[in-house]
């Protein structure tokens, strides 16, 4: 009886010791580098609306780096170390032209040793020119992003499904079936690479939905990427906030 009592004891203490642990995992502030700027898009407000609208459901300390022009962007990415502190890097931004390739592998490389990744919207436009490596592989941006994706249709509001077997996964569980963006530029993914699909857009007109939210593993590193995002409007709302912090647990393992 009294083993049976110390037993019980000793899995009461177990148990408790472990739900602290984890309220403790949760409650770390992570650090967050958010690198934004370019073309196309109101990246002055949508780093606070990111930045601002995350750290509302998780403790992130911030670290902005907004840059609109593209020489001056690359200049600081190529630094060492420029990194370093962040805990993951949440990628907005913009800069299509780029075509130095051992610099887009410099910034692929990060996340392959595993710092983790969020990508958005533009971010798969991104340094995306040289499509084929020598060996006939995608570059190291795809890799990195788990699709290939060039080109989006016309702005319109952009109705998202989740994926069969993805309705419960930690990202999406948040997200309403159907949700439909106020606003929206749907982008074309012509080939979808490692990642695994969790949601596709509809926005009337394309010939068939495409994917827009995913996870990819990366080498060491975990990847989020949505290709929602466009409109300032689409981004502040619940949904879509809900969605990034729920992306941000999984990079960083605390789903």
């Amino acid at each position: 009886m009294k083993r049976n009592i110390l037993n019980l004891f000793t899995c009461v203490l177990s148990l408790g010791l472990c739900n602290a642990f984890l309220s403790a995992k949760e409650e770390k502030t992570l650090k967050g580098l958010i690198v934004t700027g370019g073309c196309c898009h109101d990246y002055k407000n949508q780093k606070n609306i990111i930045s601002e609208g995350v750290s509302k459901r998780l403790k992130v300390k911030w670290e902005i780096f907004f840059e609109m022009d593209e020489k001056k962007s690359k200049a600081h990415l190529s630094k060492k170390g420029w990194a370093d502190k962040a805990d993951f890097i949440v990628w907005n931004h913009c800069f299509a032209n780029e075509r130095d390739a051992k610099f887009i592998d410099s910034l692929a490389a990060i996340h392959k040793a595993g710092k983790p990744a969020i990508a958005l919207h533009c971010a798969m436009h991104s340094y995306h020119w040289n499509v084929k490596a020598e060996d006939g592989k995608e570059n190291t941006w795809p890799q990195l992003l788990g699709v290939y994706s060039k080109g989006h249709g016309p702005k319109r509001k952009i109705t998202v499904s989740k994926a069969k077997g993805q309705e419960t996964h930690p990202i999406l569980k948040d997200l309403s079936e159907g949700w439909t963006t106020p606003e929206g530029e749907l982008y074309n993914v012509q080939r979808v690479l490692t990642a695994k699909v969790l949601a596709y857009g509809n926005n009337g007109v394309a010939k068939e939905p495409q994917a827009c939210i995913w996870t990819n593993e990366y080498g060491k590193g975990r990847v989020f990427g949505t290709t929602i995002g466009h409109h300032n409007s689409t981004m502040s709302t619940k949904e879509y906030l809900d969605l990034i912090a729920n992306g941000v647990r999984w990079v960083n393992r605390l789903d």
